[in-house]
Parts: structure tokens; sequence; C-alpha cells
């Protein structure tokens, strides 16, 4: 348990470890006020008991002389009025703690979620290829919560009422030792031996039911992304299934979960309360008679009173705990243990100027190899991009053309060889700065549920968008009069979840004004215009022919009509550059090229 709390102190930043050594602080006064309060029972119920203790305790009789008390009812009366003050304030200032607790846990989920995601976007891109960005999500939204709700507030209370127990029997054995060491270890040996008995089951489908909630997360979000699809095949009882039967299996172990922490509840309160009765005719019959007990068995029976919740708590906490760790590791792992997958890790900062680049980018005898891969994606790879040329990758799928623009864009870092922009090397310390370069437009584009202008100035905040720039990105794109006749809204019509609401052209051409947003001095463009009728391409590839001597263009294409008009077309096979020149050129000279052209002689 010990080594499970200093991972949850290592989730924690500085200012909140000493946020929390506070809070201790504030419980083990809390205990204190405990004791008070239990302790200031037993003199008040002596006095009810016997009014002539009043004169007869030395203590008491001072106070009585002090205060100038007429009476013994008087006395009582102030007495029960003390008593009731203590308490008041034992239980206010428990409130305050508590308050400060719950505030503090609450906060903490806040924090570790917007930390998780920053962790994740602060990920190279290759850790994005080994991950399920469902399980992402789900530890972003769901194992946070579990942490929050089922590690660290049931450990807050574990803390809590562990101080108070531990005050409680602490004033037990200055007043009866034999007795509150027998009481100690009956119900403690009670507690621990239950708590023993449910541990490693709740350790087993604690687990299990992390698996489960993955799964059911992976279903859900497969199903729902796939949704056209599945209603085009009629295949929605499938996932449904899926889902149902990784669902039940999670809700039984959730039931489980209660039920071992809940039920030992009723056999342990009937032990705590037949101890009661055990510790009552002890008292009374070692004080002969009930009137002399009653103090003793007042003082008993209100620390049984504070006592028995307190270590139903820490059992019902322990075991809540025990069954959420899961969500734990998964946290500690991806927050404090996980490394980079590669040191292409970059600062996701917008703060920092372009690099500079007016003459060449190079490609030096590149090497890469995905993760957990043993052939290249590209090998040896070298070219060499002038500035304000047009230049397109052409082979065949697989042949390391994405691969290559990914390495070029900075997502990818080589595993050998070197990216170099103007002489400068590409690296952790200048990638932000190339990047503020490019324009990249992927072969699909992901469009947020908002507005055309938010989705062309995609990440931008509302108050820094330029308007103008989005307004020349979209006319560039030929976009605007699309927007401007055929929208309800214009720019400010929402397109609904990933452009639902649009053609498959339309969400191209928005990628299009998406890349053209910054006026990046190099445009990437990854089949850009293979979801685009004939008419539409024409329109696009003639902007982008407008472009052609004022920024340099990079163009993956299958269709080889698209790159006619480059500069220079490498022809990439196997990770390699197996031919380079221009479309005639290559006509006369790659048989390959020919075949993918369907020209049968050059």
């Amino acid at each position: 348990m010990i080594k499970n709390f200093s991972k949850i102190f290592a989730l924690f930043s500085k200012r909140e470890k000493r946020q929390t050594c506070w809070l201790f602080c504030g419980i083990l006064i809390m205990g204190l006020t405990e004791i008070t309060g239990i302790v200031s029972i037993a003199p008040f119920m002596g006095i009810v008991s016997n009014p002539e203790m009043i004169h007869t305790n030395k203590y008491l009789s001072q106070v009585y002389n002090a205060l100038g008390f007429s009476s013994s009812n008087q006395f009582l009366f102030f007495s029960g009025v003390a008593v009731l003050a203590v308490l008041a304030f034992g239980n206010g200032f428990s409130s305050i703690i508590t308050w400060l607790l719950l505030r503090f846990t609450f906060l903490q989920g806040h924090s570790l979620s917007a930390r998780l995601l920053n962790k994740y976007l602060s990920q190279p891109y290759v850790f994005f290829l080994n991950r399920n960005t469902a399980d992402l999500s789900k530890n972003i939204l769901m194992e946070v919560h579990r942490v929050i709700g089922g590690v660290l507030m049931p450990g807050m209370q574990v803390l809590t009422k562990l101080v108070v127990a531990l005050s409680i029997l602490g004033l037990l054995v200055v007043v009866d030792p034999l007795l509150a060491v027998t009481v100690a270890v009956v119900l403690g040996g009670a507690y621990a031996t239950v708590f023993g008995l449910v541990r490693m089951k709740l350790t087993r489908i604690g687990k299990t039911s992390a698996e489960a909630r993955t799964q059911c997360f992976k279903v859900a979000s497969e199903a729902l992304g796939g949704v056209k699809d599945l209603k085009l095949f009629g295949r929605e009882s499938v996932f449904l299934q899926r889902y149902s039967n990784t669902s039940r299996q999670l809700a039984g172990y959730e039931a489980t979960s209660q039920i071992l922490s809940q039920l030992p509840r009723y056999a342990l309160e009937t032990i705590a309360f037949g101890g009661i009765l055990l510790i009552v005719l002890y008292l009374i019959g070692v004080k002969q008679n009930a009137e002399t007990a009653l103090p003793l068995i007042s003082l008993y029976a209100f620390a049984g009173y504070r006592l028995m919740p307190a270590l139903q708590r820490i059992f019902i906490g322990m075991t809540v705990v025990r069954y959420n760790l899961p969500a734990l590791d998964i946290l500690y792992n991806d927050l404090i243990r996980s490394d980079t997958d590669s040191d292409m890790a970059f600062d996701h900062t917008d703060a920092v100027p372009p690099l500079e680049f007016k003459d060449r980018i190079e490609l030096r005898d590149v090497v890469y190899y995905y993760p957990n891969t043993s052939t290249p994606a590209v090998n040896k790879l070298n070219l060499d991009i002038k500035s304000k040329t047009t230049v397109g990758f052409v082979g065949v799928t697989g042949s390391g053309k994405t691969t290559t623009v990914d390495i070029i864009l900075g997502l990818l870092s080589p595993t050998k060889g070197q990216l170099i922009v103007d002489g400068t090397e590409i690296n952790p310390s200048n990638l932000r700065s190339w990047q503020k370069n490019l324009g990249y437009v992927p072969q699909s584009i992901y469009l947020t549920d908002d507005t055309v202008m938010r989705n062309i100035a995609f990440g931008v905040r509302d108050r820094d968008i330029d308007s103008k720039a989005v307004e020349r990105a979209a006319q560039i794109a030929n976009l605007h009069d699309f927007i401007m006749h055929d929208l309800p809204d214009g720019y400010n019509t929402v397109v609904g979840e990933r452009g639902v609401r649009l053609s498959g052209g339309q969400r191209q051409r928005i990628g299009i004004a998406r890349a053209l947003y910054n006026d990046p001095k190099v445009l990437i463009f990854d089949e850009a215009t293979s979801a685009l009728d004939g008419i539409t391409e024409n329109a696009i590839m003639e902007a982008i022919q407008n472009l052609s001597r004022k920024k340099t263009i990079i163009m993956i294409a299958h269709r080889l009509t698209t790159v006619q008009e480059c500069d220079v077309i490498y022809m990439l096979e196997q990770g390699k550059v197996t031919a380079r020149g221009t479309y005639s050129e290559l006509i006369e000279s790659s048989s390959q090229f020919r075949k993918m052209a369907n020209v049968t002689n050059p």
C-alpha cells in the first residue's frame, strides 16, 4: 500500500506535494479534536451520575470555584454546553478539512487529465503509430476518473480515518491499556483477516476490469467511427454483441468489487457490538456497580461510535483502492515512466520563428525503420529539392513515398542519415522552426465538428484567427464561392463531425485551404486531389501551378497526370530512388514509370 501511495505522490507537482503536506497536518489536528471530544464525555457523564463529584474531584472543584458557580445544576449545564462546544468545534474543523480534501482531490482530476493530454501531445508522431487513439482517450477521460474516485479519494479517506482510529485507540490505551490492546487486536484482526481474504481477488478482477474497460471503449469507438459501413452492410448487431459481452463482464467485476467492500461490514458490526457488550459487563464487574462504571462506559461507547465508522471507511477505502490500482499503474506508466519513442519529441508551442529557407532541402543517406520492424521503409535515400520548384514522388504502394514525406515534415526522425535545410541539419532544437515553413494536405482530411473558419484556421485561438488569411486560402483552394453562395452561414457554417455535411471534394478543399492558411514556403500534397472530380482537380492543379514559382511544392501521386508539370519526379521502389527526371524523361527511361502511366511506347 505504501508503494502505491508513493506512486500517487509521484504524480503530484511540487506545489501539490506541499498542499498534501499541509492537508496531512490538518488531518493530524483533526485527530486531536476527535480525542478532545471523546475525553470531554467522561467527566460530563460522571457529573450526571454523581453530582458530588464536582466537589470531590480536584480539577472539577477548581473550575467550579474559579468560575463562581453557586449550584451543581449550573455547573452541570455549563459542562453540557462545554462538551457540545468541543464536539461542534471538532465536527466543524473536520468539515473544513473534508472540504479541502475533496476540493484538492477533484482539482487533481483536472490537473492529471490536462497533464496526460499534454504528455501525449508532446510525444513524437511515431508514438501514435504504436498506440490506439481510443485507448489514449480512455486514459484521459476514464482512467483519470478512476484514479481520482477509486484511488486518490478513498486513499485520502483511509489516511484521515486511520489518524482518527489511531488517536482513539491511543486514548483508550491511556485509560485502560489491556482493554485497549484487546479491542485493537479483535477489531483490527477481524478487518485484517477479511481484507486478506478478498485482497487477491480484488487485485485480479481489478486488472481484468481494466482490460474489459479498454475493450468496451475500443469497440464503441470503432462502431461509431465506422457507422456508415455498418449500416450499409447491416452489421450493427456484431459490434453490439461484442460490446454487450465485454460490458456485461465489466458490470460483474464492478458488482463483485462493491460486494466485497460492503458485505463484510455486517459481520464486523456484529463483532463490534458484541465487543461493546463485553466491555460494559467487564467495566461493571471491575467497578462493582453501574454508577461508578457509567463514565467509562460512556467513554467507550462514544469512542466506539467514532471508531467503528472510521474502521469501516478504512476497510472500504482499501478495497476500492485495491480494485482500482490498475488505473493508477496506467497513469503512472504514461506520465512518469514513459520514454519517448524517438529523439524527435517536440515542443508544441507556437512562439518560435520559422527556420530560414531559401535554397534547398536535402535527404542524405536516410534510413528509417518503423518500430518493431526489421526491414527499412526507406533505405539510403538521397534527395535534393530546390527551393521554389515542384517535385513529385511516385511509386507503387509501400515504396516509401509517405515515409519520405513524413521525414521531410519532421514527423519521423531518420534512423540513420540527415534531413538538411539550407545546410542546417534538422534536429529537436530547430524542428519546430522548420515545421513553421510547412503546409501539409493528407489524403484523408480530419475535420472537427466546428465552423468552416475554425477548420481552415485549425488550432488557432478565435481571437488570433486572421479572417483575410482564411478567405485568401479558400480562394486559392477554389472554395470561397462555394462557402459564400452555398453554405447557409458562410464561413460560420458548422460542417459536422469529420465534415459529414460536406462532400469528399469539399472536405479535401478545406484541407488544402488549411495548409495554405499560414502562407507556408513549402506545400506538401499526399495524394490530396485523389478524392476530387476531374473538373475540381483541374481547378486545384491550376491554382497549385500558379504557386509553383512562389513556393516549394512536393506532391505524392498515384495518378501521374497530377505530376506531369513537376520540375523533377522521383520514382521510388522499396525505399530507394530508382529513377528521377521530368515526366517526359521518365517516360523514355523508366519502364516502371511507363507502366504506371499506361504508356506502352516511349
